[in-house]
């Protein structure tokens, strides 16, 4: 079996560490490590993904885990790679997206074997007077300046950053110190836009106690297209609460991968060995129109996150959509996900062809529609319609819906009134 320092060199996972060589801190003695979560919403975002499958690498080589929920920071919000001040979190609002993100991350596991803590539990115990003499005497002003996010906010008068998003870094370091004294803790993980404060709790637990710990980053996804830091489509951030964001369209926005992210994405975001990972995109390569690498990675994230049944569905309608499947092989479930991705019209058996194609919006007018007919452009359920006479019947409807397209991309759900 590769050890765990090989296998996050080939997934492309190292980006910052605290000591010289990775095998370090992860092939010796199994550590304590320990990710902060911001619940500033009430689900994970794809662009956390990346982590969460880090975290389980570490899991499955035998360290022990602790997710660290921002129960006290999260009503500050860290001010890293935020141009604003952040609004403050009320507790109760934190402790619903706590106990969401939660569940999220057993799925994601596959496992509940690690410890959850809130840090409100310790800092909301604090004393102003004892936490300046005993944690803020450690921090520089003009060390924390040089911080690349504070340096950004304090640069620009109309939006500054308050002393309250200033002491986060004192927070997060404190957090550090109480995991390490109370569970032993050695190990800081975190994206890398976090590297700033998690060498600050390094630093300052070697000041306080003389022990050395770690800091491990990974780097941030960013879209190579775009330049866009990774997690969000023409609709807007991609959620992994199906609530927030269906598992088909989570489907989808895997499925629409470029070729040029296509590796990365397979090699970070799932769970393939590498040698499943090189035959995909062996494959993908001898025939890259078929799009078999991006039809993998949707499945497997999808599956990561949504399991199997959806996943499934998810692929069903898809394939009927922009693929070769058939409406007649859906399920009730996966007919009520088909009417919801795509635009959806009431019709009546009976209704002609040329009719049902300008009130689908297909055509703009019977003319253009007998066009089309003409064409070859259009088919219902699949097969292809010619017929300008023809009329929509019955046995057209499988539970009630029909599927009317116009060439490859353009696609109506027809629904029985």
């Amino acid at each position: 079996m590769a050890k765990l320092s090989a296998v996050l060199k080939e997934r492309g996972y190292v980006y910052q560490l605290s000591s010289e060589k990775l095998e370090e801190i992860t092939d010796g003695a199994k550590r304590t490590l320990y990710l902060g979560i911001d619940p500033s919403a009430d689900s994970l975002q794809v662009g956390q993904l990346q982590g969460f499958l880090i975290l389980r690498r570490f899991l499955e080589d035998g360290h022990r885990l602790i997710l660290l929920i921002g129960g006290g920071t999260g009503m500050i919000g860290d001010p890293g790679g935020k141009s604003a001040e952040r609004v403050l979190l009320d507790a109760e609002t934190v402790k619903k997206n706590a106990e969401n993100i939660t569940e999220q991350v057993k799925r994601l596991f596959a496992s509940e074997d690690f410890t959850l803590v809130d840090n409100a539990e310790w800092l909301g115990q604090l004393q102003m007077i004892e936490f300046l003499r005993d944690v803020g005497k450690h921090f520089t002003i003009n060390a924390l300046l040089q911080r690349d996010f504070i340096k950004d906010r304090v640069k620009d008068p109309e939006k500054g950053i308050s002393y309250t998003e200033f002491s986060y870094a004192l927070l997060q370091a404190y957090d550090y110190l109480h995991l390490h004294e109370e569970y032993d803790c050695d190990l800081q993980v975190g994206g890398s836009d976090q590297w700033g404060n998690i060498v600050s709790g390094v630093d300052f637990i070697r000041r306080k106690t003389g022990d050395v710990v770690y800091a491990f980053t990974w780097p941030l996804l960013v879209d190579k297209k775009t330049g866009k830091k990774f997690g969000k489509s023409e609709t807007g951030t991609i959620w992994l609460d199906p609530a927030k964001t269906s598992p088909y369209h989570f489907y989808q926005f895997w499925l629409n991968t470029d070729d040029d992210n296509l590796k990365e994405y397979l090699l970070k975001m799932t769970m393939l060995s590498k040698t499943e990972i090189d035959a995909a995109l062996e494959l993908h390569k001898r025939d890259p129109r078929e799009r078999h690498g991006q039809h993998i990675l949707a499945r497997e994230v999808t599956k990561l996150v949504h399991g199997e049944e959806e996943m499934t569905k998810a692929e069903q309608v898809s394939d009927v959509l922009f693929g070769e499947g058939s409406v007649q092989g859906l399920e009730r479930d996966a007919l009520e996900i088909l009417k919801g991705a795509a635009p959806s019209q009431e019709v009546q058996v009976g209704t002609a062809i040329l009719d049902a194609l300008v009130t689908a919006k297909l055509a703009s007018s019977k003319r253009e529609a007998r066009q089309f007919l003409a064409d070859e452009a259009v088919a219902l359920n699949g097969q292809a319609v010619t017929d300008v006479e023809r009329k929509l019947g019955g046995d057209d409807f499988h539970n009630g819906i029909a599927l009317l397209t116009r060439g490859k991309k353009n696609v109506c759900v027809l629904t029985l009134a």
